[in-house]
């Protein structure tokens, strides 16, 4: 609580200086916005300014004995086509013109966040501090964005009417003046005291609403629909969701004794505020102090300037709150990331090193995954990384594609350290199938490409990808071939594929380019060892015929009788190394795994 209460306590000058980077941020997408923004509170401020004054006119003539139909109608006349005026003007900025903007401004703030959270680095979804800013800049920066812009409308439409209100009051009625802006002081402290209990209450509500939306994600997803159904995992689930219910009613319970308590002080004084001002009016009244235009312009205006400063110091002290959310939003912008490319440019793929390469991920346990870790791939061998669970091998692969740097030791592609390389060129000589692979919500060829899919230019390519991973009988079945949709995201002819079918489509991204180095972690893990072995032996020879490299990653040995090369792992470090015949002349760790699956699949092939 410590460390939030610093983050809640904000300096003017901080503030300032946050409101006026997202005001140059709007400006950026929208440089008419803050114009229009700036005319539409003059023409508000006016028009409510004007209607104190017309107040004061109408009255003081209608108390006159020989005021005319005809004056009177006139200055109605000359009003109303003021308001009329006004009033279309307003309407044309809030239904139009601000709606339109406002979708610019929200698609084109979006888009670049997806950039920007392109080249924040993998690490930083293991903070969790981070990964929450992180979620509300996607979420609700260029909402916040808009609304600075709008509250800047406001202030300047509070103003400009207050300028005129306050100026009557306080001509007609010091004492009435003073008592509104003794009010107005008392107003701001509640409003914000009110605002510092609402981010207190967000903050720690944040983390509460992000359980129960995860738990609301499960039942509503097909992803787990069946392990729902045929297990206690909804328990587990429902329990959660029970127990952060309860934890987000204590927390509503809690503060809001707290809003109570402030509001019922707030709205009392108000109603001593306007009770006063009522009485004093009506003895100036009497008094002949002033006149029966005055009375009702002092009674209409002490409501209306008590409003409109109170309102205004609202919406300044709303530059504070927002203030609090932008500096969420500018920290996820100015994150830079760690890993950057260098300049020089990767030849096509000759040969990757591991030297003493040790590695621990920044966040959660700081024990070592890989540690002193050396080995050498060269062009055109098949090698496999195998071992059990945890052993370390699906960190190799992120460490080969940069996705991570390591902690100790070095990585050479072709000789050079991969720091050195231009990230992008470097990423794109090595095909990678991730053991927690993605299927998106595309079409099967825009799948297997990756990204975008010309039918004309890509077409031969992604078919031949697919019968390289063995998925030409089930694309046989697909109505629509390479252009059926898959999962029913956005449309019910949508097709979810089997883990099996998934894993086929995700394999087929490494054949559709001409990459120099295939890296496979558990390319396999969903398939029966039939299938496995005659996928495989299909990505081999497929590989093979243009002299390419490829890593398998598994703890599954079906097919390291096909490597040339095998490493064993081990709590991180590589323990034995060799050919499948070496490996099992040494009769280790290697022997005794191969050995147990072996038998598994006998078993199984037997039970078959």
């Amino acid at each position: 609580m410590n460390k939030e209460k610093e983050k809640i306590k904000q300096k003017p000058g901080q503030i300032l200086k946050n409101i006026w980077l997202m005001i140059k941020t709007v400006t950026h997408y929208l440089p008419i916005y803050p114009f229009m923004m700036i005319a539409e509170g003059l023409v508000w401020g006016l028009l409510n300014a004007a209607g104190t004054l017309f107040t004061i006119e109408l009255f003081n003539r209608l108390d006159k004995s020989n005021v005319t139909f005809k004056e009177i109608a006139a200055l109605i006349g000359i009003m109303a086509l003021f308001y009329f005026i006004g009033y279309i003007f307003d309407g044309w900025y809030w239904d139009y013109f601000n709606t339109t903007l406002f979708q610019k401004l929200q698609y084109n703030m979006q888009r670049d966040m997806y950039e920007k959270a392109l080249s924040v680095d993998l690490e930083c979804y293991d903070d969790p501090e981070f990964y929450n800013d992180y979620i509300f800049a996607m979420d609700q920066a260029r909402d916040k964005a808009w609304e600075v812009t709008e509250n800047i409308g406001k202030v300047i439409n509070r103003v400009v009417a207050l300028t005129t209100i306050v100026g009557v009051v306080m001509s007609m009625s010091p004492i009435v003046g003073a008592i509104i802006l003794a009010y107005c002081v008392f107003d701001f402290i509640c409003r914000k005291i009110s605002m510092r209990i609402g981010y207190k209450k967000n903050v720690e509500q944040n983390p509460m609403h992000r359980r129960a939306s995860y738990v609301n994600r499960q039942f509503h997803l097909a992803d787990g629909a069946k392990e729902l159904r045929t297990s206690d995992a909804s328990k587990n689930l429902t329990g959660i969701y029970d127990n952060v219910t309860k934890e987000i009613l204590e927390s509503d319970i809690k503060f809001g004794k707290k809003f109570f308590s402030l509001n019922v002080l707030w709205n009392e004084l108000g109603i001593i505020m306007s009770s006063s001002i009522f009485v004093i009016t009506f003895v100036m009244l009497m008094n002949g102090t002033i006149e029966l235009g005055g009375f009702a312009a002092a009674v209409n205006a002490a409501w209306d300037a008590g409003w409109y400063l109170s309102n205004l110091l609202e919406r300044v002290q709303k530059f504070s709150e927002q203030s609090l959310y932008i500096e969420k939003y500018l920290k996820f912008l100015s994150r830079e990331p760690k890993i950057v490319g260098g300049n020089v440019i990767p030849g096509d793929f000759e040969s990757l090193e591991f030297k003493n390469v040790c590695f621990a991920y920044p966040f959660g346990e700081k024990h070592e995954v890989l540690s002193n870790v050396s080995l050498k791939v060269t062009k055109g061998e098949k090698i496999a990384l195998v071992g059990y669970n945890g052993a370390g091998k699906t960190t190799f692969t992120k460490l080969v594609m940069r996705l991570y740097d390591p902690t100790g030791g070095e990585i050479l592609y072709n000789g050079v350290n991969i720091k050195r390389l231009d990230l992008a060129a470097y990423r794109e000589k090595i095909g990678t199938v991730f053991q927690d692979f993605k299927i998106f919500a595309a079409s099967v060829a825009e799948n297997v490409m990756n990204g975008p899919y010309d039918g004309e230019k890509d077409y031969d390519t992604v078919i031949s990808a697919l019968k390289k991973a063995t998925f030409k009988d089930e694309l046989k079945k697909l109505q629509k071939g390479v252009d059926t949709q898959l999962t029913k995201e956005f449309t019910e002819d949508g097709v979810n594929l089997s883990g099996g079918e998934a894993q086929k489509v995700a394999i087929a991204r490494v054949f559709v380019r001409n990459y120099g180095l295939i890296i496979m972690d558990e390319p396999s893990s969903a398939l029966d060892p039939s299938a496995e072995y005659e996928l495989n032996h299909s990505i081999l020879s497929g590989a093979s015929g243009d002299d390419k490299t490829v890593i398998f990653i598994s703890h599954r040995l079906s097919t390291t009788r096909m490597a040339d090369r095998i490493y064993m792992f081990d709590t991180g470090r590589i323990i034995e190394e060799g050919s499948h015949e070496e490996l099992m002349q040494k009769g280790g760790l290697y022997f005794e795994m191969f050995t147990l699956q072996a038998k598994k699949y006998r078993e199984q092939s037997h039970d078959e």
